[in-house]
């Protein structure tokens, strides 16, 4: 077999190992959709023995203005998965996604008030 069929079947059935087999999501309003204006943040974590060694917190890094998270997704997928199975829970990666809320800044009324 030819070495780049090779590496496009592997490819091919690797993939699978990548998508998302599981997802927790915890929404508090859904006025994360604006990309531009509020960029969805990534990260994998790991936990080590069963738990016993946790990751560390993650930052969100969110305005203080408005400081909370309006979306919160959880995900892992088949190599994950197969990972932790094959090392008996040593080693439970999970990949972690958030948006921060958008400054609510207020509005008023134009011309004077009555």
């Amino acid at each position: 077999m030819k070495p780049i069929v090779r590496t496009a079947l592997f490819l091919i059935l690797l993939q699978p190992l990548s998508q998302s087999c599981s997802t927790t999501k915890i929404i508090t309003q859904y006025d994360c959709n604006t990309v531009a204006n509020n960029p969805v943040n990534k990260k994998t974590t790991w936990t080590y023995f069963w738990g016993l060694v946790q990751p560390k917190d993650i930052d969100p890094k969110c305005e203080t203005a408005a400081n909370h998270l309006n979306k919160v997704v959880v995900k892992t997928n088949l190599g994950y998965i197969l990972l932790s199975a094959v090392t008996l829970g040593i080693v439970i990666p999970q990949h972690v996604e958030w948006c921060c809320a958008p400054q609510n800044i207020p509005t008023d009324t134009l011309g004077k008030k009555p």
